[in-house]
């Protein structure tokens, strides 16, 4: 499982003991960890080429989007990132671990609610239980890959409704397929 993880950079000398405990559970538990709390910080001042700028948040993006799952430690945010970053993660629907330590509850994002985003309080000393029995639960919300072959007219029509919806083409299927299923009362999951 391919698991994103990403920190306010801000305080990473700070905390970085906690993200390195988290970072340790996530390979524990089997995760190739993208850690995105070490990456550049753009963080209090802007000495940054613009393309070096745009390289950063493309190479964010395509992490998230190859991500299976995303964890971010988000009790000391930064406004540069981390709730962007959270809804992103959420935008394509993956399962979202949002940690935080007792006194440090992120207020303005715990306004995001949904079935695939997990809100954790956590200490030193249960950080480790706490994230496996997320992790597990997470694991069931993981999308699995399903490819199949369609018309060129078909085709066609995707790509008219990414373009003009901007929707990804699977984005589209996956919200028919979710109204379909909530019209089928005999559907049993």
């Amino acid at each position: 499982m391919r698991i994103y993880f990403s920190a306010s950079r801000f305080y990473r000398e700070q905390y970085a003991e906690n993200y390195q405990k988290i970072i340790d559970v996530l390979k524990k538990e089997g995760g190739e960890v993208v850690d995105n709390s070490k990456t550049k910080t753009l963080d209090g001042g802007f000495q940054v080429s613009e393309s070096e700028r745009a390289a950063l948040y493309k190479s964010m993006v395509k992490a998230i989007d190859r991500a299976d799952l995303c964890v971010f430690e988000a009790s000391y945010p930064s406004t540069l990132h981390i709730g962007h970053e959270i809804t992103l993660a959420l935008g394509k629907s993956k399962p979202t671990i949002v940690l935080y330590t007792k006194g440090h509850e992120p207020i303005l994002f715990k306004g995001i609610s949904g079935e695939r985003i997990y809100w954790i309080e956590y200490d030193s000393a249960n950080l480790g239980d706490k994230l496996r029995k997320v992790i597990e639960q997470a694991r069931k919300e993981v999308d699995v890959r399903f490819n199949f072959f369609v018309s060129p007219k078909i085709l066609a029509y995707l790509d008219w409704v990414a373009q003009k919806r901007m929707v990804p083409r699977s984005v589209f299927l996956r919200n028919l397929i979710e109204k379909e299923m909530k019209k089928d009362k005999s559907f049993k999951q």
